[in-house]
This record gives structure tokens, sequence and C-alpha cells, in this order.
């Protein structure tokens, strides 16, 4: 398909020359393949756009299409023969359809950074996710990445939690839960350090609010911290022992690794090298109330940016400009994408605008991808008022919910287990990936870990029910399902041969699940350019719906086919569930045989 899409363009290159072609997808195969929008050429032409359409579509040719004007738009439609032939011999004889050969863009990916001593909520999944599927798509065009989860593990918060732990927790043997009553009502799986250490920073916010003088008392356990204090050290590195193991178990149940988990406390020794740097560069100078500062007016933003308080301490603004100077001198990148909740626009407006002032080299290379909060119908969630929806308690009750289902309809299922699993954590990320990036969510239950509609679970089901035809195809047609069924597989998947005739694909549906096919790579490269996993997830969806209407339309085992009708949809039907596995590894979904 990209051949025909650059052979057309250069076609219109040549007819128009000196205009700016930019070949666009049209909506739906009956418009064609490709389209070309008139509206700029004809201006500068001086022409009516549909009248420049109709003259293109009068001078232009090419082999097994046809080139038709429609209004202001020249769409190229290919015959249905050769749309076939040309999808059929990228998805099942290319080893990994839509895929880029390597290059030399190095591409970070700063995502998760969840807080130590925090469990994790509904609204981790947002940038773990989205920065999962970032650095899977851009590593499958080709990309060099670097998968970074740059934890929350210094700053103000842990003098709040020493403080609360001294106050209410504290034992010669710091093992919170050994001698701690539980409540009845606190569930056995909650019943782990860190969630005490999560009451405990809730508890010391409810009642600060009544004791003002409780924050001097956690600024002074965090200079302390900062100061090297044997105590707060000796805890602080149990707080964060305790908190990768839960982090590590919840990542593990995602699918979601990094190649770096340096957290904040990594820069620690780096922070005195960021401000002599800054300093170096006369850009440093004091603030009010005595915190030094970085002034941006020249850049267009009125806010300065804080780099030491007045105390002396370090803020994340410090720590981030420290990473980002050795992330420079480490990876030597080509972009630096941080999935961060919109909430810190202004931070990272004000960050880049200190790197590129004290290095130009950042210019255009940083770039944060914001996203829309998760709200519950009531508000705000927030930790420190325990106001929170636990991200595995969702994630239980979506699975909780599947295998019920799977209960009353098919109980035999082999492995009901792990194929519940499987749907429900495809239909909690899948949710979260179709949900536009930027607009924020309000949770509910029904609408996060629906299994009816526009789900994950019914991408997946297409998958499964492909992998059920095939496997009653028997033979070689069985034997293909295997590689696809096994949820340790990786792309990309054996080749395979394309028959010779493709009788049976010359219906109107078998010919609108090709199109939709073709929109894979775009769905793709549209990922990448928007830092946004909603394409993909449309995508998925609109094959999936395309092979169901194929599926009704179009027998694929009817003992009546012809032979060559019958192998002809059998290979389109495995193209289609190397589509949709592909899609949904790339999302961090497996996709299950049986369902």
């Amino acid at each position: 398909m990209e051949r025909v899409k650059a052979s057309f363009k250069a076609k219109l290159e040549s007819a128009l020359p000196g205009q700016e072609i930019i070949v666009e997808r049209p909506k739906s195969a009956e418009l064609g393949d490709f389209a070309f929008p008139c509206f700029r050429a004809a201006k500068a032409l001086g022409k009516n756009p549909a009248q420049l359409a109709q003259e293109l579509a009068s001078q232009l040719s090419l082999e097994g299409a046809e080139i038709l004007a429609a209004g202001p738009y020249l769409n190229l439609k290919l015959q249905g023969e050769t749309r076939a032939r040309l999808m059929l011999e990228a998805l099942v004889a290319h080893p990994a359809f839509g895929s880029a050969q390597p290059h030399d863009e190095t591409v970070l990916v700063e995502y998760s950074s969840p807080n130590i001593a925090k469990l994790f909520t509904i609204g981790h999944l947002r940038s773990t996710m989205i920065g999962h599927t970032l650095a899977q798509v851009n590593r499958y065009l080709g990309c060099r990445v670097w998968r970074l989860n740059h934890l929350g593990d210094w700053g103000t918060q842990f003098g709040t939690l020493l403080a609360a732990y001294k106050r209410w927790a504290e034992t010669d043997n710091p093992a919170l839960d050994q001698d701690f009553a539980w409540a009845e009502e606190i569930p056995e799986k909650r019943r782990t350090p860190l969630y005490r250490l999560f009451q405990l920073y809730v508890r010391f916010h409810q009642e600060e609010e009544a004791q003002p003088d409780m924050r001097a008392e956690a600024r002074t356990w965090f200079k302390k911290l900062e100061g090297g204090d044997a105590e707060a050290r000796r805890l602080w590195a149990w707080f964060r022992e305790v908190s990768l193991k839960e982090f590590q178990r919840i990542y593990d149940r995602l699918g979601v690794s990094f190649d770096a988990m340096d957290g904040e406390a990594f820069y620690e020794d780096k922070l005195a090298n960021a401000i002599d740097t800054l300093k170096a560069a006369n850009l440093l100078e004091p603030g009010d109330g005595g915190a030094q500062i970085v002034r941006l007016e020249d850049r267009g933003i009125q806010t300065p940016s804080i780099m030491l308080k007045a105390d002396g301490t370090s803020i994340y603004a410090t720590r981030d400009l420290a990473a980002a100077l050795y992330r420079r001198d480490t990876y030597h990148f080509d972009r630096c994408l941080y999935v961060v909740g919109s909430d810190q626009i202004l931070h990272f407006q004000q960050l880049f605008a200190v790197l590129a002032k004290l290095d130009p080299w950042f210019e255009g290379r940083m770039s944060h991808t914001p996203f829309g909060m998760v709200k519950l119908p009531e508000g705000k969630m927030s930790t420190r008022k325990g106001n929170v929806v636990f991200l595995e308690d969702v994630l239980d009750e979506a699975v909780a919910r599947v295998l019920a289902i799977i209960d009353e309809k098919n109980p035999e299922l082999h492995d009901k287990a792990r194929v519940a699993e499987q749907l429900g954590m495809g239909a909690v990320v899948f949710f979260d990936a179709l949900n536009d990036r930027v607009k924020p969510i309000t949770f509910t239950w029904d609408r996060v870990i629906a299994l009816d509609g526009d789900t994950g679970p019914y991408v997946q089901y297409a998958h499964a029910r492909i992998c059920s035809v095939l496997r009653k195809a028997g033979g070689d047609w069985a034997a293909m399902a295997q590689p696809m069924a096994s949820s340790e597989a990786a792309l990309p998947f054996p080749s395979q041969a394309v028959p010779a005739s493709l009788q049976g694909l010359d219906h109107p549906s078998a010919q609108a699940l090709l199109f939709e096919l073709a929109g894979l790579p775009d769905a793709l490269r549209t990922v990448q350019r928007e830092n946004m996993a909603t394409a993909l997830a449309r995508q998925l969806l609109a094959i999936a719906k395309a092979f169901s209407a194929f599926y009704t339309h179009c027998p694929i085992l009817w003992a009546e086919n012809a032979p060559e009708v019958r192998d002809a949809r059998l290979t389109l039907s495995l193209a289609t569930a190397r589509a949709l596995r592909q899609g949904l590894f790339l999302m961090g979904i497996q996709a299950p045989e049986e369902m």
C-alpha cells in the first residue's frame, strides 16, 4: 500500500509542480484507498477545487486502480483483486505489518512515575498505559526507545511520612503490619506495609488541618533527610523498598516493564551541579521569601521557576532539571516525552524554558504529553484525603465480572481464570486508550469495566472467533493459529504464502475489511505523531467490526465453497487475527484464542 501511495503522490507532484502534496486516507472504502484534497493547490492556481479534481482525474492513471474526482477531492480506488493481494501479502507474507526498519532516532519515554509509599489508584493507569503504548509504538516504528520510570521517591512528602511514622507507628524493627491490629473492614489483600503507610499519610494531612505546627514538623524531617540524617535515611530506604515490591507486582500484572527506574532520589548527588550550572549561566537569582528562582518573562512565562526553597532544600523542578541534564549527557536523545497529568502543564513549560535558556540543544526535543485526570463523580481524587479508587480493585472487579459471564455461558472453557484475567485487563486498559488523552475521565464502575459495545473484549472476541475458525479448518490452518494463541508470543509472526487465487474476496464486506486493515499503519503513525493511543484503539474497533460483517456475509468454512474461495477467506481471516493481535500487543493487551 505504501508503494501505491508513493506512486500516486509522485504523479500528483509531476502534474502540480511546486505544490504541496498531502495524500490522505478516505473515511470509507467506497470513497477509495487514498485521497488528495485539492483546496490548497486550487487556490494557488486560481481554480475551483472541484474543477482541478476533474482535470487531474482526466490526466492521471495508475495500473490496477481508478483515479476519480469526488467534488474537491481526487480519489484513488484500487481494484478489488489488487487491494486484496497487496494487503494479504503485507499481513501474512510480511513478518511485522506496519513496522519500520530501525533508524537512529532515540526517544525517551518517561511514564508511570508513582510516588513511593502510596498505592496505585485508577489515576496511575493513564500515565502507565499511555506511556507503555507510546514506547511500544515508537519502538515498532524503528526508534531506539528508553522506557523511564521517574519514581517520586524524594521531596517534602517524605518529610510528611517520616513525621507521621515517628508519631504513630515507630518500632525498633520497622515492619508496620506485624503487630498492627487491622480493622475488620480492611480486606486481607490490603493488609500490607504499603497500605499502612498510605493510612499514616492520610491521617497526617487530616490532623494537620487542626494543628498547623505539624507542617513545620514535616519540613524539619525532609531537611533531615536531605541533610543525610541516619534515621531519616534508614526509614526512607525501607519506605522505598516495600513500595517497589508492591509496584512490581502491579507492573507484572499489567505487562509493563522499564529500562530504568531512577527516581528523584537518584539525582540527589547531581542537584548541586545543576544549581552550579544555573549560576554559571547567570540564570539564578533571589526571589520572594529567600527562594532561588529563574525568571522566564523573556520566554513569555510570567511565573518564575523556583529552584531552591528558602530553607535551601530542593523542589521537584530542581530534580527534573538535574534529570534532564543527566539524560542529555547519557542518552543523547532526539525526543523526550513526559507522560504526566495536565495539572503539570505550567511546570513543564517552565522546565523546558529553563533548559532552553541553559542550552539551546534542548529546543524542540522536550515534549510534555499531558492527560486529563481521572475524577470521581463527587470531584477530584485526593490521596491526601483518602478518597481514591485503587487500581487493583478495578482490575479485580473487571476480572470477577468476566469470570461470572464465563461461568454462565461457557463453564467448560479451558483455563478460564487466565482468560478472565486477559479480558478484564483488556476492558480496563482499552477503555483508557479509547478516551481522548487530553480530556478528563469521570470514573464509574460500569463505564470503566464495560464488557459490551466499543470495548477491549469486543476486539479480543473477534480474535478468538478467528482462532476458532482456523482450528475448525484443520490441517495447516489450525497450526497457523498456534503462534498467535501463546500468551508469550511476541511479534513478528511467521510468514505465510498468499493463495494464487483470491476468488471470494470481491464481496463488499471483504473489501471493507481490507480497507480497515490498511488503516493500521496510519493509526500507528498517528499514535507516534499525536502521542495518543486513541487512534490505534479506534482502528482496532473498526477492524473487529468489519470482520464481524465479513463473517456474516461471507461464509468461510461453508461446505459449498470452492477450495480457492475457502482458502482466500481463511487467509483474510488469518491476516485480520494478526492485525488485531499486533495492535492489542502494542497497547499492552493480550489476545486470547478462546472465550
